[in-house]
């Protein structure tokens, strides 16, 4: 069993829902090692992470509030290793071509950025919402807007229909692109 003596988190209550401990003490473990021998992990590996939900368990908010923690220090541990093997310019240029996709979707006019829902009636993301972030990234990779991770992380879209709603899986891959890069400038 992974479950360690002294819990990592708040424990809830029985009466309570929380993440499954031994699910949640496992991933850590993991992490740690990988973190602990510089192999490192992969970021979209931490975000997608999920854990069963149950009476008791640890408090959700404070796992994911670790989560955001350890994508940073990967994010980091990356960085500086690439820095260290290629230089702080050559940094630079990897994360100009790794924003270069996310510019071009950018550069798409309003309401043409991301897919419509696959259904007519299918539930999305306002559009209107999701372009106006989409400028603010954009002028934050022109450094003209300082944003940090936990706005995109954190970031929440009014629902819409139809041909008023961007695709939400869609969106979602999107902003974890950017995620990955906004951690990685630290």
């Amino acid at each position: 069993m992974a479950t360690t003596s002294t819990p990592l988190f708040t424990l809830l209550s029985e009466s309570e829902q929380g993440y499954n401990r031994d699910e949640v003490d496992q991933f850590m473990a993991r992490a740690r090692h990988a973190y602990d021998s510089g192999r490192g992990m992969a970021l979209s590996e931490i975000r997608e992470a999920s854990f069963s939900m149950g009476p008791g368990g640890y408090n959700p908010a404070e796992v994911d509030a670790a989560l955001d923690r350890l994508e940073d220090a990967f994010a980091g541990a990356e960085r500086d290793r690439y820095i260290e093997q290629y230089g702080e310019d050559a940094w630079f240029e990897l994360l100009h071509e790794r924003s270069q996709p996310l510019r071009r979707r950018m550069e798409r006019g309003a309401g043409e950025r991301f897919r419509e829902p696959s259904h007519a009636g299918g539930i999305g993301y306002r559009k209107d919402e999701v372009d106006q972030l989409c400028q603010q990234l954009e002028q934050y990779l022109d450094g003209e807007n300082p944003m940090s991770v936990d706005e995109i992380r954190t970031i929440t879209f009014t629902s819409a229909t139809g041909s008023n709603a961007y695709d939400e899986a869609q969106v979602d891959a999107f902003l974890d692109k950017m995620t990955e890069i906004m951690a990685s400038v630290g």
